[in-house]
């Protein structure tokens, strides 16, 4: 129960921190731009010093001026911030049921985050690949996670979650702030679209279990994100839920942000500052993200015939290109691709923000396309769908509608993936609908009119939306364990709790089974020494790393030298791969004895005992005492 008072910590800190922007940003622009802004500067300074160092200045002088900025003025705290403490509440209590970090990629999340926090300079070090740099990554997202973990006091196991609950409370308050003066119910509307809502395919899903007699159990929580076929199709409600730290996820709210200063009435050099920092975290973030993001800003420039917006967007491209150019990117292969999305599972996956969209944003015009989209189902069934809409918001744009800019921004979302793909075209799709889903959403919401058709419509958005959250949240939720410690559900593990918290604060190279035994290992119990600690293991998540440097040879090397060194009974061999890699610690733990069964007291012959506790060992490969 106690680890509840790092939630609270975060709120409070939050808040403060926020401040001194209220003076030239309106409130929910200003909520989640000071985090950003502490997460810039401690970044930019990380490549110099310490990351925790770069922080606690940057946090200390926020302070400061917030004291100070309280002191001498009238500050309020104003009423749409009950929109953030109740989604924040609500998310709070969801990983309070269930904090685990465990299963997909939270592991990798956890460990990228810790490498965050350890890092005496940028990049930090790949913490499933000793000696190698998190340079092929865009690990600012973690970088977030480690702030609002700093932000709460918290150990990075309960930072871990107190991160996943405020990153829904800021998507909602941006989204709610946006379009507040469109009227109270068109921005709840909006936030519950593009944060709460759930697809087609959940709707019909578990209606078909119903009357079948089939569960609803984690296969209906976790099918609505597998829609079109060999992809990946998540929308943020369930992204939340899930609970991954994961780069997409920590993108929404910039997504937001990004949106909400491109259509703020009141212009200044603070605002077009503040989308260029966006902009580059974004790239930094989630860099699929930053060409849709910087389209959609561009495109609002030219609605708005603001050539200042104009030159925000191209300025932001200088700070993302120079990052990009220190980054070793091996895996981000462009090609154009000829498969195509089945139309049917298109619309089971995107029909809530597609008819959202022709029912609130589409004008007369849109029913004259309709004919011309009808040849374009030969080149592909996606486009002849969205081809009307499409032509719509260029319309749009084309008569000073900045909304059509981030509507068009979206579709281009969801058509591109048809034609070309980054990497695969499964991640290009993952990446690519996350952005349009948001995107379709907010502008179909800001364009909502509330004649009696539209509120039937409206109702219907809202039945089907509805059913997921209220149905797959206790399925997701279904323990009490009241906890934010998301390493708790290693206590079932021998000692290996308490041994990964003793190597929290000691720093070093680890050998552990990282997940050396096959490609699916990663996604279970495999590499949780460096996913806790930060430290570098010698290899763990092996398929990853191979995708991420495309160099089997040295992936396959390491976990070779990782089973030898389990298995052998021979202290030289041990301590000449031990002494290859320039490992610190060995962890002999639970997965060790699963997989390899070795003796203990081969450990104790070759190396000195640094720590024991229930049945999980640390070796030090010389001696600490």
């Amino acid at each position: 129960m106690y680890t509840l008072i790092y939630a609270v910590c975060f709120y409070t800190s939050s808040l403060l921190l926020t401040t001194p922007f209220l003076r030239h940003f309106q409130y929910h622009e200003a909520r989640f731009l000071s985090l950003l802004t502490l997460s810039a500067i401690s970044f930019l300074a990380g490549f110099l010093i310490p990351f925790k160092i770069s922080f606690y200045l940057a946090f200390l002088a926020f302070m400061a001026l917030s004291l100070y900025v309280i002191y001498r003025s009238d500050v309020k705290v104003e009423n749409s911030e009950m929109v953030f403490a109740a989604v924040f509440a609500f998310f709070i209590f969801l990983r309070f049921l269930d904090p685990d970090i465990l299963d997909a990629e939270k592991f990798m999340d956890s460990a990228f985050m810790n490498a965050v926090l350890r890092a005496n300079s940028f990049p930090p070090n790949d913490p499933f690949l000793s000696g190698y740099k998190l340079d092929f990554y865009y690990y600012f997202g973690h970088l977030i996670g480690a702030c609002i973990t700093l932000l709460s006091f918290a150990p990075p196991e309960v930072g871990y979650n107190v991160a996943i609950a405020a990153l829904p409370a800021y998507t909602s308050l941006i989204i709610y702030g946006m379009l507040r003066n469109r009227g109270f119910k068109t921005a709840l509307f909006g936030v519950f679209l593009t944060v709460f809502s759930g697809n087609l395919y959940s709707f019909v899903d578990f209606f078909n279990r119903l009357f079948s007699g089939l569960p609803v159990d984690g296969g209906y929580y976790w099918n609505c994100t597998r829609v079109i076929d060999n992809t990946i199709n998540e929308f943020p409600y369930f992204s939340f839920i899930h609970a991954d730290l994961h780069a997409h996820v920590v993108a929404i709210p910039i997504i937001a942000l990004v949106f909400a200063l491109m259509a703020r009435e009141e212009e200044s050099r603070f605002s077009y500052a503040a989308l260029i920092l966006s902009l580059f975290t974004l790239f930094a973030t989630n860099s699929w993200h930053y060409p849709l993001a910087f389209l959609a800003a561009l495109l609002a420039g030219i609605a708005r015939r603001d050539r200042w917006l104009i030159s925000s967007a191209f300025l932001s491209a200088v700070p993302a290109s120079l990052l990009f150019l220190h980054m070793n990117t091996p895996a981000a292969e462009f090609s154009v691709i000829d498969e195509r999305s089945d139309v049917l599972q298109f619309v089971l996956y995107a029909f809530t923000p597609i008819a959202a969209s022709y029912v609130f944003t589409g004008r007369k015009h849109v029913l004259y396309f309709l004919p011309l989209s009808a040849p374009l189902y030969f080149l592909s069934p996606v486009l002849a769908l969205l081809a009307p809409l499409i032509a719509a918001s260029a319309i749009g744009i084309y008569k000073k509608d900045f909304y059509s800019a981030i509507l068009l921004s979206g579709l281009l979302a969801f058509t591109l993936p048809e034609f070309v793909a980054v990497e695969s075209r499964m991640n290009t799709v993952f990446k690519f609908y996350i952005y349009a889903w948001p995107a379709v959403m907010i502008s179909a919401a800001a364009n909502i009119e509330w004649s009696k058709w539209k509120k039937l419509a409206f109702i219907a958005l809202l039945i089907i939306g509805i059913v997921y959250p209220l149905v797959a949240t206790p399925v997701r939720y279904g323990i009490a364990d009241m906890t934010l410690d998301g390493m708790s559900f290693m206590k079932a593990y021998d000692g290996d709790y308490y041994a990964v918290k003793w190597l929290q604060s000691r720093d070093g190279v680890v050998m552990e089974e990282g997940c050396t035994q096959g490609a699916l290992c990663a996604y279970h119990y495999g590499g949780r020494v460096a996913a806790f600690t930060g430290n570098p293991a010698v290899i763990a998540w092996t398929n990853h790393e191979y995708v991420w440097r495309r160099n089997y040879s040295l992936v396959a090397e390491r976990a070779k030298d990782v089973r030898e060194f389990y298995s052998t009974d021979s202290c030289e061999k041990m301590r000449e791969i031990a002494g290859k890699y320039g490992v610190k610690y060995i962890f002999f733990g639970y997965e060790e004895k699963r997989l390899f069964s070795p003796d203990v007291r081969k450990f104790e012959r070759c190396f000195e005992k640094v720590f024991e506790k229930d049945g999980t060992y640390i070796f030090a490969t010389k001696n600490l005492s």
